[in-house]
């Protein structure tokens, strides 16, 4: 699968630390000198000083896992993986909307499904980018904060899916619905299948 617009996962590893500018302050002080010639008043002249200051503060940015041989591994498998994540999602699409295979219950065929490995390693990574997102803070006192995520322009991965034979039709429907359905972290990545082969 393609996938484009990946954000790192929060609680997979220890955040990185940013360094980030802030407060730029400039201030401009202006000096005037006035010339004499033969005790007569010149020309003034301003000479002019450029001071800037800039704070430089340490956030903590949200970064992908790597594997012992520096891979960028990402949590796609598994029951609570963020493909199963995806799956339950549009298998209640499915549902809600009676597709055929869909329209008494998804949740025992998603149980069928075992997606593996758990860990997938992230493949033909573009390059590695830092988005900044706002947020509002819950509780009575909301106030705008700004997370800071590395985030992949486009990657791929190998995913093994197993499935009962008798699933096929419904799988496929599952697959085809998810393309274009944003998922993983803060809902802004998207998947592309770019080839699936049945293996018995």
């Amino acid at each position: 699968m393609e996938i484009r617009n990946l954000h790192a996962c929060p609680g997979d590893r220890t955040p990185k630390k940013l360094k980030v500018p802030k407060d730029v302050f400039s201030q401009i002080d202006v000096t005037t000198k006035t010339d004499e010639v033969n005790a007569e008043l010149a020309e003034d002249r301003e000479l002019s000083q450029t001071t800037e200051m800039t704070r430089i503060k340490i956030e903590p940015l949200v970064s992908f896992k790597e594997d012992d041989e520096d891979n960028i591994i990402f949590r796609l498998g598994g029951s609570y993986g963020k493909l199963m994540g995806l799956f339950r999602e549009v298998g209640g699409m499915l549902y809600s909307q009676k597709v055929a295979g869909f329209k008494s219950s998804y949740k025992p065929f998603l149980k069928s499904l075992f997606i593996k490995p758990q860990w997938a390693t992230l493949e033909d990574v573009s390059n590695i980018e830092v988005a900044t997102i706002p947020q509002i803070t819950a509780g009575r006192n909301q106030s705008l904060i700004i997370q800071y995520y590395e985030v992949i322009p486009r990657c791929t991965a190998t995913i093994n899916i197993q499935l009962p034979e008798n699933e096929k039709t419904n799988f496929e429907k599952l697959i085809e619905t998810c393309e274009g359905v944003p998922f993983g972290p803060k809902r802004r990545g998207e998947l592309k299948i770019l080839a699936m082969d049945y293996v018995s």
